[in-house]
């Protein structure tokens, strides 16, 4: 029998209720993690908690705004009284508004940049209080190719996902002398119900090399790994996957 690669392992996952953060929380659940799914979205968060527990998997569903610092605190706190420890973290819940910078509101800006970066470095701060204590854990942020090559017409976007892998090297740098890994998933476009929405998705498609967009189980994937022991040499790396997209 197949030994699941996160059995015993305490999880957060941000951002589960939808697209990628759906499928990371169901592929890490399905791996063995006991994981605690937030999104601010609570009938989407309970809609998900309930197709993993539904499957036979392990998951608990808290509402939070990774934005709020006391709502992250309170997000934390209920992980540690139910399971005593956090293992792993995937810091994916984020906003993808597009808007040209002629037109960009400036609470459009902050929105962005607290959810896609604050919420990062809030959700970080706190887990790693108690990594710190075990001497141990995984943290994975999502970035985007956006971060690295920005396609124009989301200059807060762009700039909060550059914003991402930057801190993810920083707090790699920092925590390594306690045992936590610290990386980063890079995806390209990712046929999500966001993405799906409008049609930007059509200009760029053709730039592909594969040809396609990405499904959010890929993503999922590539997580996965950097969470396992299958990755444990691994820290301050910015994997990429977006079908040839952008190569570096």
């Amino acid at each position: 029998m197949k030994k699941n690669v996160l059995e015993g392992k305490i999880g957060i996952v941000t951002g589960a209720g939808s697209g990628i953060g759906e499928a990371i929380a169901k592929k890490l659940t399905q791996e063995g993690c006991h994981l605690v799914a937030t999104d601010i979205n609570e009938a989407s968060l309970n809609r998900v908690v309930n197709e993993i527990q539904s499957s036979g998997y392990k998951a608990i569903g808290v509402k939070a705004d990774v934005s709020s610092k006391a709502e992250v605190e309170s997000l934390v706190s209920a992980t540690i009284q139910k399971y005593g420890k956090i293992d792993l973290l995937v810091n994916n819940a984020g906003i993808y508004p597009a808007s040209p910078v002629t037109e960009l509101k400036e609470e459009e800006w902050d929105r962005v940049i607290d959810v896609n970066l604050k919420g990062v470095f809030l959700c970080s701060q706190e887990v790693i209080k108690h990594m710190i204590k075990q001497k141990s854990g995984a943290i994975v942020n999502i970035g985007s190719v956006d971060g690295k090559e920005p396609p124009g017409g989301n200059a807060h976007y762009s700039a909060a996902k550059a914003g991402v892998m930057n801190i993810t090297k920083t707090f790699a740098l920092e925590l390594a002398k306690y045992g936590i890994r610290v990386n980063s998933v890079s995806p390209g476009w990712v046929a999500t119900p966001n993405v799906l929405a409008n049609d930007r998705w059509k200009m760029i498609i053709n730039k592909i090399p594969l040809g396609r967009l990405a499904k959010t189980e890929e993503i999922a994937d590539g997580v996965l790994f950097l969470l396992t022991d299958y990755a444990s040499y691994i820290t301050g790396e910015i994997l990429d996957i977006n079908g040839g997209l952008m190569m570096d």
